[in-house]
């Protein structure tokens, strides 16, 4: 079975037994929307569960609160969201779909990748017990050569995507030769940023309403209630504040399930420390959540670190936790 076929399956039984309905169904149904059945909510619970215990319960110094989704919009003003929370975009002319500019880049990164393990494979078949998986890396041609475009593609992203140079990320899409998946051709249009939060009004007169955003993230509403935490709940330094909730991002590439939904619940934990102290604990974060998700049981070669190049304005190390889907390895969460 391929992982097509099994990704397939995965949605078919998420349906089958009530875990996941497409939201809306019996009217068509909306892209990159979906409702938890009597299963899924369950489960969901359970896991919402685990992490609240594990992160509030289990921790002296960090504590729960539960912010609004609406929020003045001079926070996502000040916080960068309004002038800088964006995607980049492309177009393929022939089959009319809007693809992330990076991710057809990192998706043929990863196909890059997968041919290395075929090349590792078929040499584990041809030497046996003899193999040196570690020697055939470092000699292989084929493995060699793939390796330093992964490279390559990887830094000029990279500094495309920090230079904002959004030509570069064109070019650097047509220099691989990357096709459609729906058209199969490289007719591609420029590449534009899009800012993916949802605005709405707020008001009882339309004309004197005044325009507001659905939350893209939750940690905005710990960052802004930081003081009345701090001194209700008379904590000090270091301490962390965490919250589970609703985001919302319109998200255009919607895609893969319910891997990438407009509407999303979140669960986050912001940390805060001395200054000069945030790299040792980004490191301890970095392990104790990594340990966290593998105490679900589903083995420890499903999960992986990606260190960041290109980093957030408010950061100076972010890394993710990437778990390996059907669709290859994703981010599950990301360290900052």
């Amino acid at each position: 079975m391929t992982q097509e076929e099994l990704f397939k399956n995965l949605i078919g039984h998420a349906k089958e037994y009530g875990f996941i309905f497409q939201s809306s169904e019996i009217y068509d149904g909306m892209s990159a929307v979906y409702d938890y059945g009597q299963m899924g909510a369950e489960l969901k619970n359970n896991i919402r569960r685990f992490w609240w215990d594990s992160m509030v319960k289990l921790n002296e110094n960090i504590v729960g609160i539960d912010s609004a989704i609406f929020m003045h919009p001079k926070i996502w003003e000040a916080s960068g969201h309004v002038g800088a929370f964006n995607d980049p975009l492309i177009d393929n002319k022939d089959s009319k779909k809007r693809y992330r500019a990076d991710v057809l880049l990192e998706d043929y990164i990863s196909k890059l990748q997968d041919k290395n393990e075929k090349e590792v494979e078929k040499g584990r078949k041809r030497f046996g017990d003899s193999f040196d998986e570690a020697k055939f890396r470092e000699t292989n041609p084929n493995i060699l050569r793939n390796n330093a475009k992964v490279e390559d593609i990887s830094k000029r992203m990279n500094e495309a995507l920090v230079s904002n140079n959004l030509e570069a990320l064109r070019d650097l899409i047509i220099e691989c030769e990357i096709v459609c998946p729906v058209s199969g051709s490289r007719n591609w249009t420029e590449v534009r940023q899009f800012n993916l939060m949802f605005s709405t009004r707020i008001g009882s007169v339309s004309d004197e309403a005044e325009v507001i955003y659905l939350r893209p993230e939750t940690a905005q509403g710990i960052f802004v209630n930081f003081l009345n935490v701090q001194k209700s709940a008379r904590l000090k330094i270091p301490f962390g504040i965490a919250q589970t909730g609703k985001a919302f991002r319109n998200e255009i590439v919607a895609r893969q399930f319910i891997f990438r939904m407009r509407e999303f619940e979140q669960m986050e934990m912001q940390f805060f420390v001395r200054p000069g102290e945030e790299l040792k604990w980004f490191e301890h974060w970095k392990q104790a959540r990594l340990r966290w998700h593998l105490a679900m049981g589903l083995g420890e070669e499903k999960y992986r670190f990606h260190d960041h190049e290109k980093l957030a304005h408010y950061a100076n190390a972010a890394s993710d936790i990437e778990f390996h889907f059907p669709f290859g390895f994703k981010e599950l969460e990301g360290i900052n």
